[in-house]
Formats: structure tokens, sequence, C-alpha cells
């Protein structure tokens, strides 16, 4: 069924989907062929986050110059009448018009059709929703001038067919956005740690490791690398970081820290001994679980020990213990489902916490999410090499 596209141009719209994915360049073209088949200009996709405001544009085709698209991201999507009139109807896989979403004589009214629509010559729309609660709101929005006519149902018809593969596409970007985020956000926040981190495979062999931790090893403080392996110098600490290592690999990731522990680590001559915990990858809610690392061993001196930036994080934002718990396996790499079943609650609590979590830090979506813990600069009392979030 291609609902009145082409074959060619149904499977073209497909295959610039799913490449939008990974090339962003490619969400235009896929939208002019849309603009084109329903006669409409300009045409977007779109998320919202929480109250409608502040919005993110995935996509967009057509005279929508960057300027003019922060403005709505930033002010006018909570103004758009047709969402908030509208609101009941945005079930996902609808395809609406304006007309059914709002009465023409408010519509005409509106600071939203006055001070925005109408000076870019919108006067009609139509929206395909994408996704909606517990999800954030999006959906795929064209528009009309006034000398045209209303879209009708053989508009509605061609949307309504692509809908399975635009939400699709939006998903796996979203996925991927966050672990690029993650991925992004880890490595500097791994530096700015005043602790060692090592991730590991089940077997034990290093991975990865920051600064701080290759420092411990090179000038064998306690622990070393051997065959790749991270091993402990003092006999009785390296039985001790073998059991918990095991324990902690065997663990899946995502679930309560079951396995995995904390101990101590001799060093030579009369220094204090490092304090090192091991935990599974998912388990320790500050850094992203690896496709690769089942294990993540944390050393520091007691001395030295800082505020850790998660905690300086959920206390910036004022996050409740409830809401804090959630964000770090959130962080940690868990559905929100999964994170429900970790902390014991429902799944509806644990979405209602998010909407407070998003509220409260300024989040538009949870990959947003991940990268504000990620790159936060508790001296700074905000991101890294940014402002403040608060």
């Amino acid at each position: 069924m291609s609902g009145g596209w082409g074959r060619e141009t149904f499977d073209r719209l497909v295959t610039l989907f799913y490449l939008s994915c990974t090339e962003s360049s490619a969400w235009p073209d896929a939208l002019r062929i849309i603009a084109e088949g329903i006669q409409a200009e300009p045409v977007a996709v779109l998320v919202h986050g929480m109250h409608l405001a502040p919005a993110m544009t995935i996509g967009s085709w057509g005279p929508l110059p960057s300027a003019t698209l922060r403005r709505y991201e930033d002010y006018y999507a909570s103004r758009n009448i047709w969402l908030m009139k509208g609101a009941h109807l945005l079930k996902p896989g609808a395809v609406l018009t304006g007309e059914e979403m709002c009465s023409d004589e408010e519509f005409l009214r509106s600071e939203y059709y006055n001070d925005f629509l109408r000076p870019l010559g919108v006067r009609y729309s139509i929206r395909a929703v994408l996704t909606n609660t517990p999800e954030p709101l999006s959906y795929l929005s064209a528009g009309r001038p006034p000398t045209a006519r209303p879209f009708g149902d053989a508009q509605k018809r061609k949307l309504a067919v692509l809908i399975p593969h635009l939400v699709q596409a939006v998903r796996i970007q979203e996925r991927l956005e966050t672990i690029q985020s993650r991925r992004r956000a880890a490595s500097g926040a791994l530096e700015r740690l005043p602790l060692g981190v090592y991730f590991l495979d089940g077997r034990g062999r290093v991975l990865e490791m920051n600064s701080a931790g290759r420092k411990i090893v090179e000038a064998k403080d306690g622990l070393m690398i051997e065959h790749g392996s991270l091993v402990a110098i003092d006999t009785k600490a390296e039985v001790q970081l073998q059991r918990l290592v095991f324990g902690a690999s065997a663990s899946e990731s995502g679930r309560l820290l079951q396995h995995g522990g904390a101990f101590f680590l001799p060093r030579a001559g009369e220094q204090h001994p490092l304090s090192a915990m091991v935990a599974p990858t998912g388990s320790t809610g500050l850094f992203p679980a690896s496709r690769l690392a089942s294990v993540v061993v944390l050393v520091e001196e007691p001395a030295r020990r800082a505020t850790a930036p998660f905690d300086a994080f959920t206390g910036s934002y004022g996050l409740s213990p409830a809401e804090a718990s959630l964000t770090a396996r959130l962080v940690g790499g868990m559905t929100i489902t999964q994170a429900a079943v970790a902390n014991g609650i429902r799944p509806s609590t644990a979405r209602s916490h998010l909407k407070k979590i998003f509220v409260k830090t300024g989040a538009k979506r949870q990959s947003d999410l991940v990268r504000r813990v990620l790159t936060y600069d508790a001296g700074h009392g905000g991101e890294a090499g940014g402002e403040a979030n608060n």
C-alpha cells in the first residue's frame, strides 16, 4: 500500500527516512518530496518538550530560516493554537488538519497566526502525529498559503502511509543521538573526575581508562596492567579484585547492584591504601553502559575524595531522591521501564518523575538529559564549556 504515492517515490521516501537517521542532510530531500506530493510549503518534523515548549526541529524544508525555527522552538511552540486546542486529538498515527484541531475563528484571532504564521504566508496546516505520551510529542507538519485550498482526505491518506516509517526513523535517530551524546560527554567527564576509572570486559581486560587511571597503573601504585588485564599488586587484593570483577561481569547490565563491591588496595611504603569499587557498567549511574565493557572499576585516594559530579548535578537542579535515582539509571543506560523495575516503582510513576526532571533541568529529551549530566561542571555550576543550565 503506497497511499497514493507512486511505488518508486514511496520507496525513495522510505530510503531517505532511514538515511536521515545518520545523515541529517537527507531530511530536506525527503521533506521536499513530501511537500511536492501534497502541494505544501513549508514542511517540518518537530519534537516538543513539556508544556509544548521548548521544541526541536529534526528536519525542515521550505522558507524556514534558522532564526525563524528558533523563534518557534523557544517561544511560539507553546502558543501553537492548533496543538493547544486539539491536544486531545494528538494520538500517535493520527493525521489532522488545522480545521479539525481548532475553529477558524479562534485560529485567526490567535497570536500564533497573526505574529508568526501570517508573516510566513501560512494559513492552512496538516500534521501526522508520530509519537506522544509517554514519549515526547513528535509530528510532521505542513502548511499552505491563504490562496490555496485547505488540506483534504487525499493528503491525509498520503501522510498516513508514511507514519510507521517516520516513527521508526525518529526513534532510531533519538537512540543514535543518545549514544553519541554519551560517548562525546563521557570522554570529557571521565577526564575531569579526581579518580581512576577503568572499563573492563568480562575477563578483566582493560578496554578504556582515563588519565588518572593511566597514571596509577604506570606508577604501579597498587594496580598495574599485565597482559592487558587490570591486576592488583598485593596478592590478597588481587584475589578480591578478580572475584568482584567476575561477579560484576556476571550481573546483567541494568539491574540493581547485586554484584561487585568495594575493597582497599595496599600501596608501597607508608602511603594510605587506595579505595576501589567494582560494579557492572549499567549500575553506576555516572557512566554510559558500553556495548563491550561489562565492568567499571573506580579507584581513588580517600584523602582526595571529592563530591561526585552526579551528586553536584542533582543538588544544583533540586532533584528529589526519587528523581535523582531515576536519572542515574537512565544515564547508566536503562530504558524508562527498566529503571522503574530497578527502583521498585510503576512505569507510569517513572514517567511522571521524568517529566518533572525535564522541567527542573530544562532537558528536552532523554538524550539531552544524558548530555547535561555527563558534561556538568560542578566547579562552574553548569555544563563544561558553557553556561549554567539553571
